[in-house]
This record gives C-alpha cells, structure tokens and sequence, in this order.
C-alpha cells in the first residue's frame, strides 16, 4: 500500500470516527433530554456536556499527533507507574457512586483513572511484547513479568469494585499474546485460572451472582436485576426492522436506565430499527478493517503494536457493548465508543486516536515533536 492509498484509509477512519462522534451526540440529546430535565432543569444538559468532551478530545487528538513516540516508548514504565498509584489513590479519596470507589471529581467533572489505563498499559504492553518478542513463549521469562503487572492492575480494579474492567484487560491481554504466538499451554492455563477466579469472585459476591442469573432468567427477577435487560429488549422488539422514528422512542422515558450511556445501542434499534443498527454495526466493521490494513504497514515493531492494541481495545468494546445491549452478554458497565455518554471515555478514544494516527506516519514530520 502506497502512501497516497495509506492516507486515503486514515481519512476515512478519521471521518467516520467523527461521524458516529456527531450521530451518537445526536441520540444522547434524545436518550437524555427528558432525564437530564427531571436532574438539571435542563433538556439538553449532558449534549452539551457531551459536546465540551468532544471538542476537548478534538483539541487532545491534535497535541497527540505532535507527541514524541519515542519519548513515549523510553517512559512508557513510568506511566504506567503513575496510572496505578492514581487507582490505588481512587480507593480512598476517590468518588463513591452507586457503591463503588471509581471516579475522581475535579470541579464537576468525574473521571475515572481506569481510563488513563488505555493509555499507558497499551504502551507498556507494546514496549514489553516489542522487548520480549522473541521469549514470549518462556512462561518464566516471556509471561511471569507480565502476568504480575495484569494481576496487580486487576486486583486494584476489582477493589473498586469494577470486575468487568478486569475482565476487559484480561482478555485484551489474552488477544495480544495470541497474535505474539504464546504456547497454546500456556495460553489455556491461563484461561482455566482466569474461569476459577472469576468463578470465585461472582459466588461469594451477591450482587454479582445476581447478574448472571438475571442473564440467564430476566424474566424471573422482572422488577429487580432482570429489569434493564428487559427494556433493552423491548427496545428492540419496538424498533422492528425500520424503527419507530427518531425521537419517538418509548424506552427512553424512564423505562430504560442508562439510556444515554451503556444502552445507547438499545435507543437507537428502537429509533431506527433492524437496518439502523446494522448501519452502525457496519461503519464499526469498515474502520475496524481500515485500521487493521493500516497497521499491517508499519514496520516499526512498537508503532504497530500501539496500532493493534488500539485496535483490540475498540473491538472488545464494540462487541461487549452491543453484546450486553442484545443480551447475548450479562450486564457489564461499559460504553459504546466514541458514542455513549462520558467525558472520560470519549476524551481517552479521541488520544488513542491521535496515537493511531501518530503511530500510523510513514514519512516524518516537518514540526518539532513534543
């Protein structure tokens, strides 16, 4: 692939990204309106919160084209250094929402350092497999170093508690060593002891247990743990194959809980149907496939693992998100990029975006890095 085709695939990636920004901005003004009335006194109080996030992330995009990648390959430990003492920190000084120790609050605004981990565990991993490439399949040598570091990111985030993130990194980490060719072995021991843990965690945690079986049962808990997904799914049965019309959605008037953040998805089948979120689905699938054939270009071993980790990060999101929207999944806190509410969630896509880009240059830059 020639430069000139090269840049042709990061503009469309990058337009479609701002595309979905734009049209997901659009349904958290319908999903929101009546709710943040009834919270703000103010119809469009998270659109335009949501639209702050967004052109802040647009300015963030552009200052992480302008980084220094290689500054960000020599520092990439004490990043990610800095990332865990801020979910230690969280624990203690951190916001209390909903039973849980996972946000600071800094003059209203919420952010959540586990977000920051899509940063700098992203460098770190793409420094240590770049590192370690060759001896990846030495359990002792290759696996041991950073299985301590998952586990500790893991144990912090399930303090929280916030069992879901830890889950997402796991399998995260998992499709990374994969594509770096881990044993087999190896790979399934750490697959059978991930199963027992997570196990564990969800028996001796009520609330957890509840989850799964209102996954596996809504229906026997209608009122109580079963009752989201069972709007979700009804938001589905209402949009049908075409939709019943955008802003003429039932679910989002107090039915459905979360409307504007983890079930956005749910509105919009219930607005533009069956072919609505098939769309999405689809310009989803197009910058997916687009990224992947940029990144198979590059030939810097650490560039190209920023791009795959990228990658793998929007992917996983993409398919829990819509999983737990459909019901195909239990219920897992966590937003549909670059679409759902959230200002820590959509700034942090907008820097992973700017790394792609970065990591993506072909020809070098005629401005000084930062």
């Amino acid at each position: 692939m020639g430069t000139k085709s090269l840049n042709k695939e990061r503009r469309f990636i990058l337009f479609a990204i701002l595309f979905l920004t734009l049209f997901g901005t659009l349904m958290i003004y319908e999903s929101s309106s009546i709710h943040a009335y009834k919270v703000a006194g103010d119809p469009t109080y998270f659109f335009k919160r949501q639209l702050i996030f967004f052109f802040v992330g647009l300015g963030l995009f552009f200052v992480t084209l302008l980084l220094d990648l290689d500054f960000l390959e020599r520092y990439n430990k004490e990043f990610l250094i800095i990332t865990i003492i801020l979910l230690v920190l969280v624990l203690f000084i951190g916001k209390k929402v909903g039973g849980a120790r996972r946000w600071f609050s800094l003059g209203g605004i919420n952010f959540q350092p586990s977000e920051i981990l899509k940063i700098s565990f992203l460098l770190y991993c793409a420094d240590y497999f770049r590192r370690k490439k060759k001896i990846i399949g030495n359990f002792q040598l290759g696996l041991v170093p950073l299985g301590a570091v998952l586990g500790l990111i893991c144990l912090l985030l399930i303090l929280e508690p916030d069992l879901g993130t830890a889950i997402f990194w796991i399998l995260w980490t998992f499709l990374f060593l994969y594509l770096y060719k881990a044993k087999k072995r190896h790979l399934i021991i750490i697959t059978l002891v991930g199963l027992f843990l997570v196990f564990l965690l969800i028996k001796f945690y009520p609330y957890r247990l509840r989850r799964i079986t209102a996954y596996l049962n809504p229906f026997a808990d209608p009122k109580g743990a079963g009752f989201q997904l069972i709007q979700a799914q009804i938001a589905y049965g209402q949009g049908g194959i075409l939709g019943v019309g955008l802003g003429e959605g039932k679910q989002k008037l107090f039915f459905l809980p979360a409307a504007h953040t983890d079930f956005i998805f749910s509105i919009i089948a219930e607005e533009f149907g069956l072919w609505g979120t098939l769309g999405i689905i689809f310009i989803f699938c197009l910058v997916l496939h687009k990224m992947f054939k940029v990144a198979t270009q590059i030939k810097n071993e650490f560039r190209r693992s920023i791009l795959l980790g990228i990658i793998f990060i929007i992917v996983l999101e993409v398919i829990i998100n819509i999983g737990v929207s459909c019901g195909l999944f239990p219920t897992k806190g966590l937003p549909l990029p670059f679409m759902s509410y959230g200002g820590s969630q959509l700034v942090t896509h907008y820097i992973l975006l700017g790394l792609f880009f970065n990591a993506s240059r072909t020809t070098k830059r005629s401005t000084s890095p930062i």
